[in-house]
């Protein structure tokens, strides 16, 4: 007909044009894009002509089984719209789109900015009409209110009765069978010579259905109402319509034996709890259940709540059943930063760069913050991060060769241990990183190559990957080392609270003071060596007790069958008192340690004579997220300070203790809200609001602070409080800078 035609064939396969070419192939967008650099691509090395003065093009694809084919053709099409191809210089653009829509980059072709019209090409099998139904779903997906589907075109096979179940299946869903091409020798004679049908045999009946099709679409061009909206079959009503099953068979679980109940044919069947037959199979990661911070704290901080009552040893198994939590940060964010801990361990991170930039800066920013110990050695202020650097080109072809380079390099610059960490992309196209660190081993032996496939937000959240991380750290640790006295073990310091070198310090001297020094800190600035020697701790002492290190804590202790102390660091004089009696008395049964408690009983009286005089009397509000505040409680009390009410807001991790408040002396209010908060400013007037949070517009008149998510630990924690209460009740409530030189009345 003359018309001037584009065709782009959008399978993987690139076989599309191949006839219209004489049987030749012809380079694809993919090969060139990865072949060509961006500012030297050209559009003639791209559209080919072919039969009838056809423009060809093919978008291709990876090599089976590696990469993403359908980011492939996202890609080809904007490489396409970059050198310049434009579909207003045609008559009619064919996309040659593969069967199965089996992800979005494979539907993009199918959608309204591309394809006016779509044609349905079937046989009668089932599972090829169930490929047409799928192309129909993935239309309306799309689709606005503008019908866009032709039809269908029946390529037959000659099946028995295949006929009416095409026709039956064009009925079901509103759609005209348009044409209906034979099955016939003269398409293998026509392929044989490396021609189209037109081409080869113009006069041959098949060709005339084809150029039927050819007016069929131009007379489309003219007349929108020869289209129709998207339809698609439910699965049931399309097995009843095709295959003639009305029922669906009654089905079980496996190796569960019989069903303890009857079950209805139509009712869908899962496998319970308590008789899946495969519990014992060790999963790579579990699903974990931590509950996260709530709305308004920094996902740095959200591993810094902790329960600090020295009381309370144990948890019922009720608490320990926690919720499905929000996913906070991602699961290859919370592995690298178990890593990052081995100091010397490298980290290949097998993703793009920003994944590999946000977690390093959030690394980077948390040792700046501290007291300077992380970052002493200039070489290692991000120590051996070392990125992939994924591109797009990466994404669909596959990073794995990139992957082990990297590996390489990192082995040959003298690295024994190598963690390798997965993010989304990678899992997503299938990259295999166990295999490339199993290569990477047999080329270098005696070298430990340790993949973590966590796989982004895939696996889950930061826990679930700092969890995982936490385990293939642990792979170093010998089980068969014994324990040696005079040793202990941290566990579960929070590695982006700035206070936590200063933490470990106060609890590293107080440790000295008993005779005992630290063996490892698991995880927080280790190495190798320190973790072989792991089991050489006669026992293991817990920075928190947080859901994070609760997991870490039971995994440690099924594998290596370790000792744990029961208390976590204390917080404030009364709750050291308990715990240095406690580590003493399991540690160093008989050992008098009141000289001690006396030293720093003296210090803290001392402090607080010196800031009680500016805060005696005063009026305190409390508004806490969480209720382990006895510290602050004790401390208000210590001072002189009057409570006016305790107020716990409305948060996602917190637990609360009845018992913890009940024999106080003032009111405590759970579900405490921003205007109760409010309210209770007006009617009693505090003199201070302390808060785990200070609200965005305070309310006039009264001064505001905030309980530190991570303290200090140790006997003079509530001084550090007193000190900041004792100069900010000093101060004017609004200083004279915010008057503006307006009436300060």
């Amino acid at each position: 007909m003359k018309k001037r035609v584009l065709q782009v064939g959008c399978d993987p396969k690139h076989d599309s044009t191949r006839l219209l070419l004489g049987g030749a192939d012809i380079p694809t967008v993919l090969d060139y894009m990865r072949e060509t650099p961006q500012e030297a691509q050209k559009l003639e090395d791209l559209v080919f002509e072919g039969y009838g003065g056809t423009a060809c093009v093919e978008a291709g694809g990876p090599k089976p089984g590696i990469g993403c084919a359908g980011r492939g053709i996202l890609s080809s099409f904007e490489v396409l719209k970059r050198v310049g191809l434009r579909a207003s210089s045609f008559d009619v653009v064919l996309y040659d789109v593969l069967g199965d829509v089996v992800c979005g980059g494979f539907a993009v072709p199918l959608r309204k900015e591309y394809a006016d019209a779509v044609f349905l090409v079937t046989s009668g099998e089932y599972m090829a009409l169930y490929a047409a139904n799928n192309i129909l779903r993935g239309i309306r997906n799309f689709e606005d209110s503008v019908p866009r589907v032709a039809g269908i075109i029946f390529n037959r096979r000659g099946l028995f009765e295949e006929e009416e179940r095409v026709f039956a299946f064009a009925r079901a869903t509103g759609l005209p069978v348009l044409a209906s091409i034979p099955r016939d020798e003269v398409f293998s004679q026509a392929e044989k010579v490396g021609k189209t049908l037109a081409e080869a045999f113009p006069s041959s009946a098949p060709a005339g259905i084809f150029r039927e099709l050819a007016l069929y679409v131009k007379n489309m061009e003219k007349d929108r109402s020869l289209l129709h909206p998207a339809n698609p079959l439910g699965d049931i009503e399309l097995e009843a319509l095709v295959l003639g099953r009305r029922e669906r068979p009654c089905i079980k679980p496996f190796g569960t034996g019989s069903v303890s109940r009857k079950r209805s044919c139509a009712e869908p069947v899962s496998l319970s709890q308590e008789n899946r037959p495969f519990a014992e199979i060790h999963m790579e990661i579990p699903e974990t259940s931590f509950e996260k911070i709530c709305p308004g704290i920094p996902e740095a901080q959200s591993a810094e709540i902790s329960s600090r009552t020295p009381t309370e040893v144990s948890t019922s198994s009720q608490e320990k059943q926690l919720s499905r939590p929000l996913l906070c940060g991602c699961a290859f964010s919370g592995a690298v930063t178990a890593t990052f801990q081995v100091n010397d361990a490298a980290t290949v991170l097998h993703g793009p760069r920003s994944c590999t930039y946000i977690t390093a800066d959030a690394l980077t920013r948390s040792f700046l913050l501290g007291d300077g110990r992380n970052i002493s050695d200039k070489e290692k202020q991000v120590p051996g991060l070392l990125p992939t650097d994924m591109k797009e080109e990466d994404i669909i072809f596959g990073g794995l060769e990139k992957l082990e380079n990297r590996i390489e390099e990192a082995l040959l610059a003298g690295w024994q241990t190598v963690f390798v960490v997965s993010t989304c992309p990678g899992g997503i196209i299938g990259d295999n990183i166990r295999e490339a660190a199993s290569r990477a081993k047999v080329r270098f032996p005696g070298a430990r190559v340790i993949p973590i496939p966590v796989e982004g937000v895939i696996t889950g959240d930061f826990s679930a990957g700092m969890l995982e991380g936490s385990k293939r750290v642990a792979d170093l640790i010998d089980p068969s080392v014994r324990p040696e006295k005079g040793l202990v073990n941290i566990i579960g310091e929070r590695n982006f609270s700035p206070q936590e070198e200063k933490n470990f310090c106060i609890v590293e001297k107080l440790l000295q003071r008993l005779g005992y020094r630290v063996n490892c800190r698991f995880l927080k600035e280790t190495d190798t060596l320190s973790l072989r020697s792991f089991k050489k701790a006669e026992l293991n002492l817990l920075a928190c007790t947080d859901p994070d290190t609760q997991a870490i804590q039971e995994y440690l202790s099924k594998r290596f069958r370790l000792e744990f102390f029961e208390l976590p660091f204390p917080v404030g004089f009364r709750e050291s008192s308990i715990w240095v009696k406690a580590l003493a008395a399991r540690l160093l049964p008989g050992k008098d340690v009141s000289s001690l408690l006396q030293e720093q009983e003296k210090v803290y009286k001392a402090g607080i004579g010196k800031y009680a005089p500016h805060l005696s009397g005063k009026r305190v509000l409390l508004v806490s997220y969480t209720e382990d505040i006895s510290w602050v409680l004790d401390t208000i009390r210590d001072l002189g300070m009057e409570i006016l009410k305790v107020g716990f807001s409305v948060s996602t991790f917190r637990k609360e203790r009845p018992d913890l408040l009940s024999n106080e002396g003032f009111p405590v209010e759970r579900n405490y809200t921003d205007e109760m908060r409010a309210k209770d400013v007006r009617d009693l007037r505090p003199d201070l609001v302390l808060s785990s949070y200070v609200p965005s517009v305070p309310e006039g008149g009264v001064h505001y602070d905030t309980i530190p998510i991570s303290p200090q630990v140790g006997f003079l924690s509530g001084l550090e409080l007193a000190k900041r209460w004792s100069t900010l009740l000093r101060l004017p409530v609004v200083e004279g800078w915010k008057y503006d030189g307006g009436d300060e009345s």
